[in-house]
């Protein structure tokens, strides 16, 4: 069975703060081009590696690799995803689902978006079976951070303010650190300002606490506007001896507040007639309301020991600044809800981001597909960073990284497979002049103030394609850049091993085929037969897919051809004793016709398929083991073991690709290529599974460079459009 390698990287913010609100033979010789030749000593390996066993290593499914390079003095372009490090539920995403704007989804109710973003979890309730009791008693304790290292002035919002053991009935009280320890002077008076003077009342007040006299809202003073708060604030000193200020307030008036500072209490408003009451809109409220609550409860005194919380880089806490009576509804009508992980009584940290672009990010919940995150109801309701784009001067990348000198190229060398561009990157590569640097794609997006980890360049030249697979001998596909998994034949015992593979044309699917003849198909490629059950005079050894992807061809060594679905039949050399046996074969543009290329150049062509020059009258320096058609089937590419590529008619000479590995660190023969979509460059891949691109094909990784000690033997090589 394919196994799905899926090394998923966290965008790290601290303390997790969600970072903001809110996918007839000819033996003539004809001039060649000669684009790239292996080390003459590997040349003589070559020829022993070709005659070497073909099934050998475990087939898997691999999260997809992309890369892109810019000279030095180019900016970079990169378009990505999303905002914030995509763990858990998405805000944005969240609305969508509310709304039915999920593609078809329907509405879903809060019980639901959580259920989706946070899985492995259950809603459950404080102090009832399976979730622990409240914290504190039903408190939380927030940490001030703004206060650090100064004086807690405060008022009550109305009233007047005492300090317990120190004064009472005062219009604002001053608690200032004397030490050592948490020793306090306590001063009044007549407000934040200090009207009237400081008067000093007491001295010697450990960790004083002020509290409104009628039990209402406090103010904690600041130099800008106050900052009103529920509950009570104390003080005390941290473990440098620096004063620090915390506020102490009812759990459910904290998610009341927390709630709406992270996404709007407005959106409660959308969409029209829901449940209980109120419009869907609310449905998000509510969900926003428990992932605040569990994400408070999941950790008590997780901030510096003495606070469960921050009000800065951990939850937005602005105080009851964006508190609202729908704020506090969706409090009540969610009270002690959180999600508790399954099988436990531990509340989950459900962590949560602005945008997740489409696919959330994984770690310690499952990833899966956001259909929600493009909501757009409105000019003013709109998530404009599920797609994004932003232009990186190499000046700012040298900025960030000093070592690597001035700035040549970004490499992405790992991804998490999910989603656009095979998903949010997990490590790259920046290389320049004075050397190479291997980084995060987390770390990466932090230096350069990226919206999320998930991007790919846009200025690298692309040739028509968005990704592309590669198929080993026992059925195992590896999917790099957009290219998506739909099933491989790993898990089937196969009578005789896969020798080649094609695509559709919409990229929506592809077939694989064994020697025997015999088809597997996946995702959109229909089944239209095979020789799976005949017995073939030779193994076949390649195939080809119509242009309209509603049939294929089929070619055995000997050149017998088999047609199937809309694919038809303009010849064969199966009648023909041939010097060399056929390796490959490629269609003409229009279908109407096809090459076959032997294993010593020779061309053959049938229907509309042009003869621009083959190999055969001047035996290459090591088999050909494939063809690839130019723009127009005008021209053709023949392929050695070796590397070298022989170009015919208008094929040109293609420089390879700046991000590509270059063709002298192939250990392996070649075993298969393919043009660009646009027919202006070609892809290539070895028997390891390294892959190089030439002309304007794009390179997004390999198996070589992403699977350490990998020991199957890629074959075939298919490219989805993008």
């Amino acid at each position: 069975m394919a196994v799905l390698l899926d090394a998923r990287a966290r965008l790290r913010t601290p303390h997790r703060r969600t970072q903001g609100l809110v996918r007839t033979p000819h033996r003539r010789r004809n001039a060649a081009a000669l684009v790239g030749t292996l080390a003459a000593a590997l040349a003589a390996a070559l020829a022993a590696a070709l005659t070497t066993g073909l099934m050998v290593g475990a087939p898997l499914t691999l999260g997809s690799s992309a890369s892109a390079a810019a000279p030095a003095s180019a900016s970079v372009v990169l378009v990505g995803h999303g905002y914030g490090h995509g763990i858990g539920m998405s805000q944005w995403g969240s609305l969508g689902y509310a709304l039915g704007a999920d593609d078809g989804a329907g509405n879903f109710t809060y019980q639901q978006i959580l259920a989706h973003f946070y899985g492995g979890t259950t809603l459950e309730t404080l102090g009832t079976a399976a979730a622990p009791a409240s914290l504190h008693g039903g408190n939380v304790i927030v940490a001030m951070t703004e206060d650090d290292g100064d004086d807690l002035i405060a008022t009550a919002a109305s009233g007047t303010v005492s300090v317990a053991g120190a004064t009472t009935g005062a219009s604002a009280v001053l608690l200032h650190l004397v030490g050592p320890g948490s020793t306090y002077q306590v001063f009044t008076s007549g407000g934040c300002a200090g009207q009237g003077g400081w008067q000093p009342v007491a001295t010697g007040v450990v960790e004083p606490t002020a509290a409104a006299d009628n039990g209402g809202p406090m103010e904690l003073c600041q130099p800008g506007p106050s900052i009103e708060v529920h509950g009570t604030l104390s003080t005390g000193a941290n473990s440098a001896g620096q004063a620090r200020t915390v506020n102490t307030l009812p759990l459910e008036q904290y998610v009341a507040d927390v709630a709406p500072a992270e996404s709007p209490s407005s959106w409660a408003a959308l969409g029209g007639a829901g449940p209980q009451g109120q419009n869907w809109g609310f449905q998000q409220s509510e969900a926003q309301t428990v992932a605040a609550r569990s994400y408070v409860e999941s950790n008590p005194l997780g901030f510096g020991g003495y606070a469960d919380t921050c009000d800065q880089t951990c939850q937005s806490y602005p105080g009851m600044k964006y508190e609202t009576a729908t704020s506090i509804l969706a409090a009540q009508d969610t009270a002690g809800q959180v999600m508790v992980t399954n099988g436990t009584s531990t509340v989950a940290t459900t962590e949560y981001s602005s945008s997740s672009g489409g696919y959330s990010a994984g770690a310690q919940f499952p990833a899966v597909v956001d259909a929600g995150d493009a909501v757009c109801v409105s000019a003013s309701v709109c998530n404009t960073n599920h797609d994004w784009s932003v232009t990186l001067s190499a000046a700012s990348i040298d900025a960030a990284y000093p070592t690597i000198g001035s700035f040549s190229s970004l490499l992405v060398t790992a991804r998490n497979g999910d989603g656009d561009f095979g998903g949010r990157v997990n490590e790259l590569s920046l290389t320049g002049t004075s050397g190479s640097v291997s980084v995060t794609g987390s770390a990466f997006a932090g230096a350069l103030d990226l919206k999320s980890n998930w991007f790919a360049v846009g200025n690298q030249p692309s040739g028509g394609v968005g990704g592309y697979w590669l198929g080993d001998t026992k059925g195992g596909i590896y999917s790099f850049g957009d290219a998506t998994f739909y099933g491989s034949a790993g898990a089937i015992a196969l009578n005789q091993p896969i020798v080649g593979m094609a695509a559709t044309p919409d990229g929506g699917g592809y077939w694989l085929v064994a020697s025997d003849g015999g088809i597997f198909t996946y995702g959109d490629a229909p089944f239209s037969g095979s020789t799976g059950n005949l017995v073939l005079n030779k193994p076949v050894v390649g195939m080809a897919a119509t242009h309209d992807g509603d049939g294929y061809w089929l070619v055995a060594s000997d050149g017998g051809v088999f047609t199937f679905g809309d694919a038809h039949f303009y010849g064969s050399t199966g009648n023909i004793t041939l010097n060399k046996p056929i390796v490959g074969m490629a269609p003409t543009p229009d279908g109407g016709g096809y090459w076959l290329v032997a294993s010593d150049g020779g061309i053959f062509t049938f229907g509309d398929a042009g003869y621009y020059g083959s190999l055969g009258g001047s035996p290459p320096s090591s088999p050909v083991v494939g063809m690839a058609v130019a723009a127009g089937g005008g021209g053709y590419w023949i392929l050695e073991a070796n590397g070298t590529v022989q170009g015919f008619g208008d094929a040109p000479a293609a420089a390879p690709g700046a991000d590509s590995p270059g063709i002298a660190t192939a250990t392996s023969p070649m075993t298969s290529i393919i043009p660009s979509d646009d027919g202006q460059g070609y892809m290539l891949v070895d028997s390891a599974g390294q892959a190089f691109s030439y002309g304007d094909a794009p390179y997004f990784g390999d198996v070589a460079s992403t699977i350490p000690g990998y020991s199957g033997r890629v074959v075939g090589i298919a490219a989805s459009p993008g």
